[in-house]
């Protein structure tokens, strides 16, 4: 009975909000399978601080002594029209969680093709959204990234991290200002055991990697032995 009242509710959502591809506009899809193969997803492999290309995205040694990443992996280069923008915007601001099905597809294909770059993972932690900021959009986008990063390698997802004081949205700041905003905004849940783990870190979107950065201080100041970051773009 439960069953069908969703399919019943997702017919009648699918009646007056119809959906049409983020690329070419066709009705029914996100984004349809042409589109999809527009999307470089071949990888973006930088240093976590100076954005530098380096190997599979390790924190480069001139900057290693100013970084809590150990490395930054991310599948697609990120630009606000560019479709991957354009899915994460859908993501995180039109409350279109059916989305999660392209991202699904992009991240099977990127762990497949890179699965060595996962190798020795322990657990997989999201990046939080403060509660406010939960309640309102009523879905973590990071925390679906990663359930779909955990699945497709196995990993369990552990909650570890509380964003406990709400912050200004990073996107709208400088990179001085997002420093500020980000300090001490994050701490550890009780009872959550980090302890000689090595961890994938997952957001939607790295830019100046403040965000990332201040979480894997956490985790790193826990007992976690590596952090590795990764997001399905990068800008």
């Amino acid at each position: 009975m439960i069953e069908r009242i969703k399919k019943y509710i997702n017919l009648a959502k699918d009646y007056i909000f119809p959906v049409f591809c983020l690329g070419c506009g066709e009705e029914v899809v996100w984004l349809c399978e042409d589109c999809q193969k527009k999307i470089d997803a071949s990888g973006i492999w930088c240093c976590p601080v100076c954005h530098h290309e380096t190997s599979i995205g390790v924190c480069c040694g001139p900057c290693q002594k100013e970084s809590f990443l150990d490395a930054h992996l991310a599948i697609a280069p990120y630009q606000e029209e560019s479709l991957i923008g354009k899915l994460i915007a859908a993501l995180k601001y039109q409350y279109a969680e059916e989305v999660k099905v392209v991202f699904a597809s992009l991240i099977k294909k990127f762990v497949s093709d890179h699965s060595d770059v996962f190798q020795s993972i322990d657990i997989i932690i999201p990046v939080p959204l403060h509660k406010k900021r939960f309640a309102e959009r009523g879905y973590n986008q990071a925390e679906i990234i990663a359930m779909i990063a955990g699945k497709e390698l196995n990993l369990p997802i552990l909650n570890a991290l509380e964003r406990h004081r709400p912050t200004k949205q990073q996107a709208k700041l400088k990179r001085e200002e997002r420093l500020v905003n980000l300090k001490d905004a994050f701490i550890l849940k009780p009872n959550a055991d980090v302890g000689g783990k090595k961890i994938l870190l997952v957001d939607d979107v790295f830019t100046t990697g403040s965000t990332m950065q201040e979480c894997a201080g956490v985790l790193k100041k826990a007992g976690a032995v590596q952090v590795k970051g990764f997001s399905a773009a990068r800008g």
